[in-house]
């Protein structure tokens, strides 16, 4: 099930709904509900794609910055795929920062890389 960005901005009149911006006045607003959505799914997206990339560097069989870049490819890849299919070209609308999109939680799916990295390459060559 593909994530869902909460998109959209909405008008002052309107009952406020999933949109992340509130324009008021020719000035937008964020909500911040809806920047917490977003960052949640964006975590999500990151920490799936980690455990994807981890454990294609194991089964391949890369070892020290080779697997480390490997890590640096697949998540610019996820950033660039989320910014271009999910986000329609402008994280500004979703995200209060939009270089969060890139760098983001990058630790976060370090770890979860790391892990399933080891795992996946301990499997095949070590046991």
């Amino acid at each position: 099930m593909a994530p869902k960005f909460t998109k959209r901005p909405v008008e002052v009149t309107k009952r406020l709904g999933k949109g992340s911006m509130l324009s008021l006045d020719g000035a937008e607003l964020l909500l911040p509900s809806n920047l917490q959505h977003n960052n949640k799914q964006l975590t999500l997206v990151r920490s799936w794609s980690a455990i994807v990339a981890g454990v294609v560097s194991g089964m391949m069989g890369l070892e020290g910055l080779s697997g480390v870049l490997a890590f640096v490819l697949a998540n610019f890849l996820m950033s660039f795929l989320v910014f271009f299919f999910a986000l329609g070209g402008d994280p500004k609308k979703y995200f209060y920062k939009p270089r969060d999109l890139f760098v983001g939680q990058f630790m976060s799916g370090l770890q979860s890389f790391v892990l399933s990295w080891t795992i996946a390459y301990d499997y095949l060559y070590c046991f």
